[in-house]
């Protein structure tokens, strides 16, 4: 009996190391970054922070809103792609890891003369749900949130939005499939925002995080890290 109490009590303890080190990732799909075989530069960057240290990296799938909420119910350790502070129940590292140019998309006559961010003030600004440009954004607006970038387009073609906000690259294979010509439809950079992986605030949190920094202090420095950007034609090398 006493023997068989011992196994277990080590069988815990294993299962429970085991379990702690295994890193649940949540995230959009994004082409050529988080790719939904497991490819891409996103998952390429994780595994080289956190699979040497003996970590397996389990991959998920879902909506921007969903991951965050995964988070934030640690069901996940981390989502992907995260904007300082984006969220105030996340941890944030030191070292981001990409940069998103983000654009405004708006017809000609809505905006006659472009004076940057402000000309975006007391409109009716789209944007996909959990993205959350308005708080980097200092003007008065409306929101109209959708679920994908097809809706918020069709949603900016019959007027129900004034303008539709968006990652740069993200953003401009939906333009040719909503029909969105550049002789009716405008596109302006509004903001260039450094992205981070963001870390439920618990131990475990905290220990990742912490390993991220320390990781990625010295990958910045090295060329076969820097190659994985360089071969992905994704982004460019954001140090």
């Amino acid at each position: 009996m006493k023997f068989i109490l011992i196994f277990l009590i080590f069988f815990s303890s294993f299962l429970w190391a085991e379990v702690d080190k295994q890193i649940i990732i949540a995230t959009e799909s994004w082409k050529g970054a988080t790719n939904r075989d497991g490819t891409g530069l996103y998952w390429e960057i994780m595994q080289r922070v956190y699979e040497p240290l003996g970590y397996s990296i389990i991959k998920k799938h879902v909506s921007y809103s969903e991951a965050t909420e995964l988070v934030h119910s640690n069901n996940a350790d981390i989502f992907l792609a995260a904007y300082k502070d984006e969220k105030s129940f996340a941890l944030y590292p030191k070292y981001y890891f990409d940069q998103d140019i983000v654009v405004a998309i708006f017809r000609h006559e809505t905006i006659e003369e472009w004076k940057g961010k402000e000309s975006l003030d007391g409109l009716t600004l789209g944007w996909i749900r959990g993205y959350d440009y308005d708080k980097y954004l200092n003007v008065k607006m409306k929101i109209k949130e959708s679920s994908n970038r097809i809706n918020g387009l069709k949603q900016l073609k019959s007027d129900r939005i004034d303008v539709f906000i968006d990652e740069k690259e993200d953003i401009q294979v939906y333009l040719s499939k909503a029909k969105l010509s550049s002789k009716e439809f405008a596109k302006k950079t509004i903001l260039q925002l450094k992205l981070y992986p963001a870390f439920t605030k618990s131990k475990k949190g905290k220990k990742l995080m912490k390993i991220w920094d320390e990781r990625m202090k010295n990958l910045i420095l090295q060329d076969d890290f820097k190659e994985i950007y360089f071969k992905s034609e994704y982004t460019i090398f954001p140090y």
